[in-house]
């Protein structure tokens, strides 16, 4: 049987972190149970509660995505307009960890039933159909939106996979190039909307990115060709 405790224990055991607000691993805890116990809950084939994570895991993105910067070298200038930012998010945040839909969802997620390992691997082909899926979508496309949803399908088979304790050490290595390729995209999307604002930096900065995008990019291109 698999059950969803370990990842409940680990969403409840890290909110008070993330209310706190002062270790970034608080939020980003929060965020990876969440999407975990989504995984979960698609496994067993349940309909119910997925809205609810959802809501968490997506209101904690933006709080992470800024902490996630804000921990790399950065212009004083974008670092402290990322810093007000960050201010404002965790203002934001804090009412959703506090709200009784929050404590709702943990409830029902005590109560529903451990799944039949049998029920689980049936539904895994799911998984790694949506995979192909994205990933044949991407290839025709080669947008950054495509490949972040080929990223979120990727992420998804690797805990489905977790969860029925078979390897994953393909998905971790293109994961990582997946999300050092997402966090040079996200840097230069706030770096967009800093220099909209009047915002100045070193156009080596966005070189730097931009570098770093590409070398992402193409980490993921050969990772996805060994596939």
């Amino acid at each position: 049987m698999i059950t969803p405790t370990r990842w409940l224990l680990h969403l409840e055991n890290y909110l008070p972190v993330a209310r706190k607000g002062d270790d970034p691993e608080g939020v980003h805890q929060v965020r990876v149970a969440g999407r975990r116990l989504r995984v979960w809950l698609e496994l067993g084939g349940y309909q119910v509660l997925h809205d609810d994570l959802r809501w968490l895991v997506r209101g904690a993105g933006k709080v992470r995505d800024l902490e996630v910067m804000l921990h790399s070298p950065l212009p004083k200038p974008f670092a402290a307009w990322l810093a007000e930012k960050l201010q404002a998010a965790r203002e934001e945040l804090t009412p959703m960890l506090d709200a009784p839909r929050l404590m709702g969802l943990t409830r029902a997620l005590h109560n529903l039933p451990p799944l039949p390992i049998s029920e689980a691997e049936k539904r895994l082909e799911r998984f790694e159909r949506r995979v192909q899926k994205r990933e044949a979508t991407w290839n025709a496309t080669r947008s950054f939106e495509d490949l972040h949803a080929l990223r979120r399908a990727l992420r998804r088979l690797r805990y489905a996979r977790e969860y029925l304790e078979q390897d994953v050490e393909d998905l971790k290595a293109l994961q990582e190039a997946l999300g050092q390729l997402n966090d040079a995209e996200v840097a230069l999307r706030y770096l967009e909307e800093f220099e909209a604002a009047g915002g100045r930096a070193a156009p080596s900065y966005r070189k730097l990115l931009e570098t770093q995008r590409e070398k992402g990019l193409a980490a993921a291109h050969e990772l996805l060709a060994k596939g």
